[in-house]
């Protein structure tokens, strides 16, 4: 429902124009004055005030000027007596959505009012078109050809048309963002906002305030009441990103919300209603959590309605070349740059590469090379080292045998931590769990010899 706070000295006109709009289907609030309105927008989210221009205490244009500077996406209209025209046209310079003449036409009112809450609309949705095409520019969908993606595509077509609860899980890096943008924009609220939440990048205090927003004074530095991204999400969709690193509190806390639909804001005890689709996701395996005890089991089923999963991008290496060229393509453009082309070299490095980092790693990889290039070919000398060097390494180990390998690996550990330690045996030893005399041995065994370090002090 959208909200309208009305401002106006004469008690009689807001009771009847407020029961008009109510009629009409919008939530309508009242103030007599100019200072109890802007206490009211401390504490509650309007998405249109009509305000009267001529008012004793503060006239309109003083409320105008603080509402614009305070709440800049809250549009005002304003409201002028016949001969006012100066009064209105300033108005407008302080950036009023428009002014109507008292007395009140109601059909031009009500007009006024539906085009005000278009244009709220259609900024929303440009706002969020922008963002979609920002994040699809750079990247944001599911690039590859591998059996994975394909059957993830499939389900996100008949998941998210639904309004149920999804838990995506996988590694960092794998993409969770992006199933979740897709849900979003393929579902019933993809006109609604999409407020994300990143659960691990904020103390708990601080993660409660943005999620439940706070009443002006709850807190220091609480100078104005705020809504959370409860309230922000209001028929659209709420994600929830690192999911598993909520404190048991906050836990509690938002099961409630999913139940009820409902809360208060930290410091307030106004009950506000809510309604939006949440999206979760996690790195972490949260059955685990929950058998550990540190994350509600309630709350798991809650959020765990239709379960998605993310592969590693070393479990499906046919899809490299596709994000690599795809990644390539876009900075170059981004950096005016001719398009890159790896050889078959560089490719294949690439596609024996673990890629702990995932899709992300490999995007960095992309704008780092896209940064370096000068020409249009990219070879594999032009990766970087600890790229090139694990293809070398493992086509080494290509060569051995089961027993030779294990003793390559034996040895290497060993003088890692031998030079760990300045070749000191027993702490070696202690280190990694063996008897003295049983490390001498494998040392023997293994033909380990300290190496000397240059003398460069001459």
């Amino acid at each position: 429902m959208k909200t309208i706070l009305m401002i106006d000295d004469d008690k009689s006109f807001l009771k009847v124009y407020a029961e008009i709009l109510r009629g009409e289907g919008y939530g309508v609030e009242t103030a007599e004055s100019g200072p109890q309105a802007l206490r009211m927008l401390e504490e509650n989210y309007y998405d249109l005030v009509i305000s009267d221009v001529v008012m004793p205490e503060m006239n309109g244009i003083e409320v105008l000027k603080k509402i614009k500077a305070e709440y800049p996406d809250v549009l005002v209209i304003m409201l002028t007596g016949e001969g006012s025209i100066s009064g209105a046209v300033e108005a407008m310079e302080e950036g009023a959505y428009t002014y109507l003449v008292k007395p009140l036409d109601i059909d031009q009112l009500l007009m006024n009012i539906r085009r005000a809450m278009e244009f709220l609309e259609l900024n929303s949705e440009n706002r969020s078109l922008k963002s979609k095409i920002s994040r699809m520019d750079a990247g944001g969908q599911l690039i590859g050809c591998s059996r994975f993606i394909e059957d993830l595509k499939i389900q996100i077509q008949k998941i998210a048309p639904t309004n149920a609860s999804v838990l995506i899980m996988g590694e960092s890096g794998t993409g969770k963002e992006i199933i979740a943008d897709l849900l979003h924009a393929n579902s019933q609220n993809s006109k609604g906002p999409f407020i994300k939440v990143n659960c691990a990048a904020l103390a708990e205090s601080v993660l409660e305030s943005e999620l439940f927003g706070h009443e002006k004074g709850s807190f220091t530095g609480a100078v104005s009441a705020k809504p959370g991204r409860f309230e922000l999400a209001r028929g659209g969709t709420l994600f929830l990103d690192e999911i598993g690193e909520l404190s048991p509190k906050l836990q509690s806390k938002l099961l409630r919300v999913l139940q009820e639909k409902e809360f208060e804001r930290v410091g307030g005890t106004r009950t506000i209603k809510v309604d939006f689709r949440l999206i979760s996701a996690t790195n972490k395996d949260l059955k685990a959590e929950v058998e550990k005890g540190t994350f509600r089991e309630d709350l798991y089923y809650r959020i765990n309605v239709v379960p998605l999963y993310t592969v590693p991008l070393r479990e499906r290496p046919e899809d490299i070349p596709l994000l690599f060229e795809h990644y390539l393509d876009y900075f170059c453009k981004e950096m005016k740059k001719p398009k890159l082309r790896p050889d078959e070299e560089c490719m294949d490095i690439l596609k024996k590469y673990q890629w702990k980092g995932n899709v992300r790693e490999l995007r960095n990889l992309a704008e780092r090379l896209a940064v370096f290039a000068d020409g249009e070919q990219l070879s594999a000398q032009m990766l970087p080292e600890e790229i090139r060097g694990q293809r070398a390494r493992s086509e080494s180990m290509d060569q051995l045998g089961f027993h030779e390998a294990k003793q390559e690996f034996e040895k290497k550990y060993l003088i890692h931590r031998l030079e760990k330690n300045n070749w000191n045996i027993s702490a070696t030893a202690d280190e990694i769990g063996l008897a003295r005399k049983n490390l001498q041995l494998k040392i023997k065994q293994l033909g380990i010899v300290k190496t000397p370090k240059d003398d460069t002090k001459r």
